[in-house]
């Protein structure tokens, strides 16, 4: 992929052009021979100068680059490879005479997600910033994942109190991306997902059951023509992604009252015709998520890379429509290769899902996304993939932002465009395409390396929720840790944080969140320490000096979090959503408050017993417990917080 070579001659074709572009930074820079559009696309991407004159000029395979005396040589098969050409001037801008560099793309498409429909819906500031980044990267593609967060004409209640996007704002990012060189995608739901807009009194005749929509019915094709009105309107791009993922009780709610049981497979069949037909109206070429399509031609099965496939529904499958095969998980790169291999099957149109992991926790999983990158990637390439995406979704409250996994974007487009890059070249180039410092972005994955989960990381385990939002009386998930071991790691990774935050003046509001995070949860695994036995041994000495101290210090601790989260997401993202954080943080506090009480009413002889701390604890999952793991998966707040239902309080 990449190769360097030093006192070779210029290669054929490298001629000095007589038009110059000359930015203003330094005087002393220039561009010569670029296109109007890639004159604009430095100047939106802030590009630095690379201290000497540029040569640039169309032709090869990819990006190649060349030191000739005092002057760059550059050769661009696109020309919005320039963003990434850019970077690369940046990194290498001390490279001696004849340093030459070759990259060519593995993927000729390569994109990346951002989930905006799960409560954070990014500033269009904050997207154009990543655009920035994504096209110095090299990134292609970004798909907008947008559930109900736009403007669909006639439907009030679609979007309302969400933040949803107005069409001038979606407008003005596409024509933003597409001076990057970034086809800009619009993903939105079709069928299922669509349960914050659903759950409206005005919307319940569009309604099957839960979050999917009612097959069959007149009012949902008007609902959906609706929403390819806007995206035709707003996106220039002729693609779009439909969803139509994980919808597994289509037929079983209102369609089953109104019209007996069907087929399942056909009506989901007829309902993927109605909406393939509308995009194509809309002159759009659909993509969609494989899963639907696999299971009906696995039998029900989605990770089954051995079952046999029904032929049939390949034939179902317009030769317009992509199906994306999304995997987050797969540790046996064979899998990737099987599962490849049977999505070709049913159609020649496959794109690869990959995953830069925010969606566990505050912390982000770039080291456990930079390992399945690993493996994907090969498998994509040994089957011949020429599009992959990597998605960036926000479960449960978007709680991780999106800037905390660029090392996982950058890893994979390393991946893309090069493969031997040492340590010291991937420092150069995460400063160049992110202003960071590479070893700093990593450190908040350390939140998530607890004693019982080291680097990389097992899936989706992540500390920075379970223990922050378990209760102080009732602990879910503490009592069968080490804390003491957790205190101990945390207080390290807090000191770590507070440096990088020193060291970074763009990203200090990031590190700034995760120390006081750190702060935080090494106080709660303190106090959770102490709390416990000494209320087993009625330790009055230390019961009260918990609640004289302790607690409050917790409290204290836990509102600076909660600023610094606050802070970060105004800063990021717009406000609705933001009040979910505040409640879920707001009983956290007023259980610690409680907590407080409730060990001084029984210090003061008003109560027999705090009848919380004598419930017996059992483990949240045996099973992990007799394997050694103590910190299961538990990404949802509603299971973590408490033994009750939160669903019916």
């Amino acid at each position: 992929m990449r190769c360097r070579r030093t006192g070779e001659k210029r290669p054929a074709g490298f001629e000095t052009e007589q038009s110059a572009t000359v930015f203003p930074q330094g005087g002393i820079t220039v561009w010569m021979n670029l296109t109007e559009f890639q004159k604009t696309l430095l100047r939106l991407l802030e590009a630095p100068e690379p201290g000497c004159p540029v040569f640039a000029e169309a032709g090869g395979s990819g990006i190649q680059l060349e030191r000739t005396g005092e002057e760059w040589h550059v050769r661009l098969k696109e020309p919005a490879m320039i963003g990434r050409a850019a970077m690369l001037l940046e990194q290498n801008r001390d490279r001696p005479d004849g340093w030459c560099c070759r990259e060519t793309p593995a993927y000729g498409r390569f994109g990346v997600m951002l989930d905006c429909s799960r409560n954070a819906v990014p500033k269009t500031e904050n997207i154009r910033r990543l655009l920035r980044i994504l096209c110095r990267m090299g990134y292609n593609t970004v798909q907008l994942y947008l559930e109900d967060v736009y403007e669909a004409d006639g439907y009030p209640y679609f979007g309302h109190g969400r933040g949803r996007y107005t069409k001038q704002e979606l407008k003005e990012l596409d024509s933003f991306a597409a001076a990057l060189g970034i086809e800009l995608v619009p993903a939105i739901q079709t069928l299922a997902h669509l349960g914050q807009s659903l759950k409206w009194k005005a919307m319940a005749s569009l309604v099957d059951t839960g979050d999917i929509l009612l097959a069959d019915s007149s009012e949902v094709q008007a609902f959906l023509g609706a929403m390819f009105d806007t995206m035709r309107e707003c996106f220039s791009t002729n693609r779009i992604n439909i969803g139509m993922d994980e919808a597994h009780m289509l037929g079983l709610g209102r369609h089953l009252d109104l019209h007996g049981y069907e087929n399942r497979t056909e009506l989901m069949l007829r309902h993927f015709r109605m909406v393939h037909d509308l995009a194509n109206a809309h002159g759009f070429r659909p993509m969609m998520w494989s899963d639907m399509f696999f299971r009906l031609a696995s039998g029900g099965e989605y990770y089954a890379p051995e079952c046999a496939l029904d032929e049939s529904i390949a034939k179902t499958i317009p030769a317009d429509t992509s199906l994306i095969y999304w995997d987050y998980y797969s540790l046996d790169e064979q899998i990737y290769d099987r599962m490849l291999a049977r999505h070709k099957c049913l159609s020649e149109n496959v794109v690869f899902a990959g995953g830069a992991w925010k969606w566990s926790g505050f912390a982000p999983s770039n080291y456990f996304s930079m390992q399945l990158a690993d493996r994907a990637h090969h498998a994509c390439v040994r089957q011949g993939i020429g599009e992959v995406l990597i998605t960036m979704w926000g479960d449960n409250g978007a709680e991780c932002p999106a800037e905390a996994v660029l090392p996982a974007l950058y890893h994979w487009a390393q991946l893309c465009w090069q493969e031997d890059e040492t340590g010291e070249e991937r420092a150069r180039g995460f400063r160049a395409a992110c202003g960071g410092v590479w070893e700093d972005f990593l450190l908040p994955d350390e939140l998530a390396f607890t004693p019982d989960n080291p680097a990389p990381g097992r899936m989706a385990v992540n500390a920075t929720k379970t223990l922050l939002y378990e209760d102080i009386l009732t602990p879910l998930f503490s009592p069968a840790l080490d804390l003491a071991a957790y205190e101990s790691h945390l207080r390290e990774v807090s000191a770590k944080l507070a440096g990088a935050a020193e060291r970074s003046e763009a990203w200090k509001g990031l590190f700034l969140l995760y120390g006081t995070l750190a702060d935080a949860l090494a106080r709660k695994a303190s106090v959770q320490r102490a709390l416990h036995p000494a209320w087993k041994k009625r330790d009055r000495e230390t019961l009260a000096a918990l609640c004289a101290a302790e607690l409050p210090a917790l409290a204290e601790d836990v509102r600076r979090f909660a600023d610094a989260f606050r802070a970060y997401w105004l800063s990021n993202n717009k406000a609705p959503g933001l009040d979910i954080f505040d409640l879920r943080i707001g009983g956290q506090l007023e259980r610690i408050a409680s907590a407080r009480r409730r060990l001084e009413s029984w210090l003061n002889g008003e109560f027999d017993t705090v009848e919380e701390l004598d419930i017996p604890w059992l483990p949240f999952d045996p099973s992990q417990t007799k394997e050694g793991y103590a910190d299961i998966p538990a990404p949802f707040w509603h299971r973590i917080v408490s033994a009750a239902d939160i669903s019916l309080i």
